[in-house]
């Protein structure tokens, strides 16, 4: 009886250390469609507070314009983070139309650095890249954890070879959060090799796309295996129709290392 007593003592002592050491985050991926509506009207404002509003910690953007003439020469990610009161990152896939195309991190907690990957794209029949945005943000609880974003090609050949270029590069001693519009739905070959080291915090497969009578899945957060505590709540709030896509909300807990 004693020595039952003991291990029932034990398990709690090393669950209450692993709380301790937990830190709760709200993560958004949203493709944001260079700050536009489905109807192509600027709703960058728009979009600012319903991520202010939504107390998220991190927030991963795809289709990001830096002063491109059809988005007003503004700076998306600046005018986002003064919207919001959050720190950002930016990260070109290519120059275009006056500007920058491409993705972008807010966060409510420091970037100490910022980590500009590339995954390979085809243009024109040849051989390019496209970002691959990682950046390392520290949390309250002095731990840090890699942040990234991404966003796949159409075409299921080259998502494959990104899926595995994707892998290789968010490779890390911290945990990581990934999110992305991944232009792929669930069961395909490319989702299934980015489930080998990563997690879907979403599991309940919500579709994301279009942002009217969504059909698809094709936008995701992933945590990092072995670091995933727990997915408090996942949400798609279908009354925002800022972009084309719908965001993706996840409140996770994850294992502080």
């Amino acid at each position: 009886m004693k020595l039952k007593t003991f291990l029932i003592a034990l398990i709690a002592i090393f669950l209450s250390l692993e709380i301790s050491e937990a830190q709760s985050l709200k993560v958004i991926s949203y493709n944001i469609h260079h700050g536009a509506d489905r109807n192509e009207v600027n709703t960058l404002q728009e979009m600012g507070e319903y991520i202010k509003n939504s107390g998220a910690d991190l927030v991963g953007l795809q289709e990001v314009d830096s002063v491109c003439n059809r988005s007003g020469k503004v700076d998306q990610m600046k005018v986002l983070a003064e919207i919001t009161g959050m720190h950002y990152a930016f990260l070109r896939h290519f120059e275009y139309d006056g500007g920058a195309y491409g993705l972008g991190v807010l966060s409510k907690h420091p970037i100490t650095s910022q980590r500009n990957g590339t995954i390979t794209s085809m243009k024109n029949g040849e051989k390019a890249s496209l970002a691959l945005l990682s950046t390392r943000i520290k949390l309250p609880n002095n731990k840090e954890v890699d942040f990234a974003t991404v966003h796949f090609a159409l075409d299921q050949s080259t998502r494959l070879i990104q899926a595995g270029e994707t892998i290789s590069f968010l490779e890390s001693d911290l945990p990581v959060i990934l999110t992305g519009d991944f232009n792929a739905e669930p069961g395909t070959e490319e989702i299934d090799m980015i489930t080998g080291p990563f997690k879907m915090s979403d599991e309940n497969l919500g579709n994301t796309f279009p942002v009217l009578n969504p059909v698809k899945k094709i936008d995701y957060i992933w945590v990092s295996r072995e670091v995933l505590l727990k997915v408090s709540k996942v949400n798609i709030p279908l009354g925002i129709h800022s972009s084309d896509h719908l965001p993706l909300e996840a409140e996770i807990s994850i294992k502080s290392k």
